[in-house]
């Protein structure tokens, strides 16, 4: 099963369906001043928050796949940039980012790949789209991202667009869903080229729980093939 973020997360509102229905009216966006009292509530919320755990459902639907892909498992974040994520079904995985590496360990296959977050363009975008999926700063998300807000049935969206056409290349958009009275969205709806969607949903939120001092360091078995994917001809046994 393939772990897919933003991180993220990780970007538009609907499946792609060729010849379907047309799409329903865009729903009024949020403007003015009630923008802003959005923004400085959701400000107020974020400054409270350092880390989050919370029991994770992912759903991908892509051209290439015959079946709705779903994953489960559960999710550590803390902030400014330190995630761990634990899947447990179809197949076992924890993905670990530490702030400078991303690791992906598959216990059952005795096989890991580590990403340098500063030479991998693409690992260090998607644990920013992770991130910007959890924090809901919206002063600083428009630094990267255009930002727009609206609401379905009482459920405040924001729907994150990159700048970066490097970015957009991969996403095309991030949307989060979330609670008026909650801190953190509870779903992330994650769109990249046609077809491709996967959606986030996170259950049993805990705002703030203890984090142990290991939580985001990854060690390995001697037994365990680790390849490097920040590097060609990076394979080795392992490295931690």
């Amino acid at each position: 099963m393939r772990l897919r973020f933003a991180a993220i997360a990780a970007l538009g509102l609907s499946w792609w369906t060729p010849g379907g229905p047309a799409a329903a009216p865009a729903p009024a966006p949020i403007e003015g001043k009630e923008r802003i009292e959005v923004i400085e509530r959701l400000q107020t919320q974020q400054r409270q928050i350092t880390s989050l755990r919370a029991t994770v459902v992912q759903r991908r639907r892509h051209p290439l796949l015959t079946s709705e892909a779903v994953s489960e498992g559960t999710l550590l974040l803390q902030k400014p940039n330190r995630v761990r994520w634990e899947v447990d079904k179809p197949d076992r995985a924890v993905m670990v980012i530490d702030g400078r590496s991303l690791v992906t360990y598959r216990p059952d296959r005795q096989e890991a790949e580590r990403r340098d977050l500063g030479a991998d363009f693409g690992a260090r975008a998607a644990v920013e789209f992770l991130a910007s999926g959890m924090s809901l700063a919206v002063p600083e998300l428009e630094k990267r991202f255009q930002v727009d807000m609206h609401r379905e049935d009482g459920i405040l969206v924001l729907v994150l667009t990159p700048r970066s056409r490097w970015a957009a290349k991969a996403v095309a958009s991030l949307a989060l869903y979330r609670q008026e009275q909650d801190a953190v969205p509870s779903r992330i709806v994650i769109s990249g080229q046609p077809g491709d969607r996967t959606e986030i949903t996170l259950t049993d939120i805990v705002i703030n729980p203890p984090v142990a001092e290991d939580a985001f360091t990854l060690r390995l078995g001697p037994g365990v093939r680790v390849t490097d994917l920040s590097r060609p001809g990076g394979e080795k046994g392992s490295d931690r």
